[in-house]
């Protein structure tokens, strides 16, 4: 086998065990889809702490700014999931070796991660025959307009993030093993904070 089959071994599960597997992750993705990802919105929407755009409305002073930690805090639950699991996969792989087989409650746990991080994007992927977005997802779950225009820039910039870690991951991993994590570490701050400075628009 070589290393990826090793460190992965989909044959550990058997043939009904995989079709039962697959069959969760989709009832876990339409769940997060249609549920827990609105809720979430409806979170950030009335919650204090992040400006209270529900319950406070267009803001008299500070315009757009006033809801820059809303943005922030959109931004960096929508990349949350895939955050968690290169934490998890550091934790254990500075302990075991490269070629070394994950255990099967990690290869689950992180499993799990991947179908929530997919999830959130497609939450805001556009509809190509009705042009649907994330901008009609947060109007159906009752979001404010100026809850919803940040959290739909904060989501879309979420995009970037996971498009910059994706290139921080692969120079990471293209070093030494022994320097992997090292380099992870160093490079994730700035794969998520260039994008979401650099694209906040009106929110920083």
């Amino acid at each position: 086998m070589t290393t990826p089959d090793q460190v992965l071994d989909l044959r550990r599960f058997t043939a009904p065990a995989q079709r039962w597997l697959v069959a969760a992750a989709v009832g876990v993705w339409l769940l997060l889809l249609f549920a827990v990802i609105p809720e979430t919105w409806r979170l950030l929407d009335r919650a204090e702490a992040l400006g209270a755009a529900a319950t406070s409305g267009a803001p008299s002073a500070a315009g757009d700014a006033a809801y820059s930690t809303l943005y922030t805090a959109a931004c960096l639950v929508s990349v949350a999931p895939a955050v968690v699991a290169v934490v998890i996969y550091l934790v254990w792989r500075t302990r075991h070796a490269m070629e070394e087989r994950f255990p099967t409650p990690l290869l689950l746990s992180l499993a799990g991660l991947a179908i929530c991080q997919v999830a959130s994007v497609t939450a805001a992927w556009g509809d190509q025959f009705t042009g649907a977005a994330i901008d009609a997802e947060l109007r159906s779950a009752g979001i404010s307009l100026w809850g919803r225009d940040a959290m739909e820039r904060g989501w879309y910039v979420g995009y970037a993030v996971l498009a910059a870690g994706a290139g921080a991951l692969s120079f990471a991993f293209s070093r030494q093993p022994r320097h992997q994590p090292w380099w992870v570490l160093s490079l994730t701050p700035f794969a998520v904070g260039v994008p979401l400075t650099l694209l906040a628009g009106p929110y920083l």
